[in-house]
């Protein structure tokens, strides 16, 4: 496949998989990373930032694509090009959504792997057992811990800057903060391990990349049978 011939993709698919070999190696690193917010509870879970990060990603989803269809729309309506919005654009962020945060994190991973999370886990005061990252269990029936849903939209930013903006590094860095922000959120309430938000980086990450390359690269004669880069990503 032309796709997989490209230096960046090969990039990431390494790091994901380097990674996961560690956190599948050394998997009490989640426990370590998990305590270092405990003391007899997770004391940050009472924290108004971290509940407002929780309760308000959904909303903040929601802005972002309906800023992106309303500029699409007014694009169609006026005639003209504001931040390059198109039907193209629109269905890639659509579709990095559904495939990325919705089937692969929500469907695949969180209602199969079973994970509890770290609040109900018995090194931290609950009654089940914990798993190692990659590892199916029976310690959790549905939206279980293993990958974080939360960091997963946390991280959507990187889909949404690659299609609209053309000064990319920076702000995609920027965009790579906000999910780390939303990440850091969620393993100190204890609603998450790290792993877990590891993963849905590299989900998203990966989805949002393939996505751009088929639909805003490839399906573009003068694009796709050129020699013309990918989008840099954050280091």
């Amino acid at each position: 496949m032309h796709y997989l011939k490209r230096r960046q993709i090969r990039t990431i698919l390494a790091c994901f998989v380097a990674s996961s070999l560690l956190l599948a190696v050394f998997p009490h690193v989640d426990i370590y990373i998990s305590r270092l917010f405990f003391d007899g509870s997770f004391y940050l879970a009472r924290q108004w930032w971290t509940t407002l990060m929780h309760e308000s990603m959904g909303y903040f989803l929601y802005l972002c694509l309906g800023s992106v269809v309303a500029l699409y729309a007014w694009n169609k309506l006026s005639k003209r090009s504001c931040c390059g919005v198109d039907g193209k654009t629109v269905v890639y962020l659509l579709l990095v959504l559904i495939v990325g945060a919705g089937l692969t994190v929500n469907v695949v991973f969180k209602d199969n792997f079973g994970r509890a999370r770290p609040r109900d886990i018995v090194e931290f005061g609950g009654s089940r057992h914990y798993t190692p990252p990659f590892v199916i269990s029976g310690e959790c029936g549905t939206n279980c811990s293993f990958s974080s849903g939360e960091a997963a939209g946390g991280f959507f930013p990187l889909a949404l800057l690659m299609a609209l903006s053309r000064r990319r590094a920076l702000l995609l860095a920027a965009a790579a903060g906000f999910g780390i922000f939303v990440s850091f959120c969620r393993i100190a309430s204890g609603a998450h391990f790290f792993s877990d938000t590891v993963v849905s980086f590299f989900v998203m990450l990966i989805v949002a990349d393939v996505l751009y390359f088929y639909l805003a690269i490839s399906s573009t004669p003068a694009l796709a049978t050129s020699e013309r880069p990918a989008p840099p990503l954050p280091a």
